[in-house]
């Protein structure tokens, strides 16, 4: 009976090892096999700026200092990660367009460390205002110093990479240099819009607002000012006011000016006789038409008679009734015949030999015009014989440094130096280009992007 049970016991524990022993398919299970010998990494430096940063899917993008190769590599949060003095940082602190030492595993494409580059040929730039970007020579001014730009020269606003000539003269930057050639730019402070409303008393004097903006002030103005928040002074005469006002980036404010709008002045007439009546005649520098009588603010004004072959009368003049006639004769150069003026005891005037030919005076406009009725100079440039045509994104208003042109496609004259070309339509973003010209004989075509809908950033 011991036996039989003995045998019983043994059947159940030959079944466990036989199932233990063997699989569904009757194969034997194979024991696994471990390494303990890990690949070393295959490290390699690399000289870069950083280009892009993707934290969600743990990838970065590097570009080789002064060549167009580009390098995306992943990193966990083991990648070792510090400042130029080396104290750790987390990469969300890493800025686009920084300049690093880099060391990757090329065997894996991952970083292995990142450190904001202390190279002895390496300069960061920080806070620059007023940068002048010479696009077509390929050169920067900071400070009264002039750097090259490279092929390769990139910049960055708002964690993403733009073009070059979407950075304004208003925006304040980083910029990193390598061996007096510049790395990347880095927007610190971008720029906004303002448009005025309600300001037709003003119409030919001034506006400042911002970092720099000063000027003059003109029909459908759109001012491109750095953001941020600002008192805007507007002054005509002796006339000013001012109105706090906010700027916010890449978004256009609003501003009304009917609170502080010029109140009307008392205004006299004058009718001018004057000897030769083709002479030129300016009040406070600006030339006025003589064929009817001259509206004037009440009280004293310059009063400038200019003609070739003639001495120049200069002096002042009051205006202190509603109407009076004026009466001027000019003396040919050379002459001894004293000019006459009319008999009226408010007027002040002395006749001086001035060259004609030189002298300069302010029209309406703004513009710089001289005694003959030549128009060759502005304030931002020189006039040339070509014109330049922005023809795209079509239905766009156009401004030239704040003024407005038209409507695209719009053609204007080509003025030689550095310009601020906006593009601005209801329900989009405005955008503003950097833009240089040279009197090369040739006209010039711009063509730029849609500008973005608001309502695609709502959605």
């Amino acid at each position: 009976m011991d036996k039989i049970c003995k045998k019983i016991y043994m059947i159940p524990v030959l079944c466990i090892l036989s199932v233990m022993l063997t699989s569904c398919g009757n194969k034997p299970i194979q024991a696994p096999v471990y390494n303990d010998e890990v690949e070393p990494a295959d490290e390699v430096q690399y000289f870069a700026i950083v280009s892009n940063i993707d934290e969600v899917n743990g990838k970065i993008l590097l570009r080789s200092v002064g060549y167009s190769s580009e390098l995306e590599l992943a990193y966990t949060g083991g990648a070792d990660v510090k400042d130029k003095y080396g104290d750790i940082m987390p990469m969300s602190n890493v800025e686009l367009g920084s300049v690093v030492d880099a060391v990757y595993d090329a065997s894996r494409n991952k970083l292995i460390s990142l450190q904001l580059s202390g190279n002895e040929l390496l300069e960061k730039k920080e806070g620059v205002s007023g940068a002048e970007i010479d696009y077509l020579e390929k050169t920067v001014r900071i400070d009264g110093k002039t750097y090259k730009m490279s092929n390769n020269t990139s910049a960055y606003s708002d964690n993403t990479e733009i073009g070059l000539d979407e950075i304004c003269s208003e925006d304040q930057l980083s910029v990193w240099i390598y061996n007096n050639v510049v790395c990347s730019f880095n927007v610190e402070l971008g720029h906004g819009y303002v448009k005025l409303v309600d300001y037709a008393s003003y119409i030919g004097g001034m506006v400042e607002i911002g970092y720099d903006v000063i000027v003059p002030v003109t029909e459908d103005m759109l001012l491109t000012v750095r953001e941020g928040t600002y008192t805007l002074r507007i002054a005509k005469g002796g006339d000013s006011g001012t109105k706090q006002v906010k700027v916010e980036k890449n978004k256009e404010q609003t501003v009304s000016l009917a609170d502080i709008a010029i109140e009307p002045k008392e205004m006299g007439s004058i009718l001018f006789h004057v000897t030769p009546s083709d002479a030129a005649v300016y009040v406070d520098r600006i030339r006025v038409n003589t064929e009817g009588a001259v509206s004037l603010v009440y009280g004293k004004h310059r009063l400038d008679i200019v003609k070739d072959g003639y001495e120049t009368l200069s002096g002042t003049i009051t205006v202190k009734a509603p109407y009076k006639v004026k009466n001027y004769t000019l003396t040919e150069t050379g002459a001894t015949t004293e000019s006459s003026t009319s008999a009226s005891s408010d007027t002040t005037a002395s006749s001086s030999h001035t060259s004609t030919t030189t002298e300069k005076t302010t029209e309406a406009d703004g513009t710089t015009e001289t005694a003959d009725g030549s128009d060759d100079t502005t304030s931002n440039g020189s006039k040339t014989s070509n014109k330049v045509t922005v023809s795209a994104p079509l239905g766009a208003s156009v401004y030239l440094d704040g003024e407005f042109l038209g409507v695209a496609p719009i053609s204007f004259t080509k003025v030689t130096g550095s310009h601020m070309i906006t593009l601005s339509q209801t329900g989009y973003l405005s955008k503003t280009y950097t833009v240089t010209f040279t009197d090369d004989g040739k006209d010039d075509t711009l063509s730029y992007d849609e500008l973005v809908s608001i309502s695609s950033l709502l959605e």
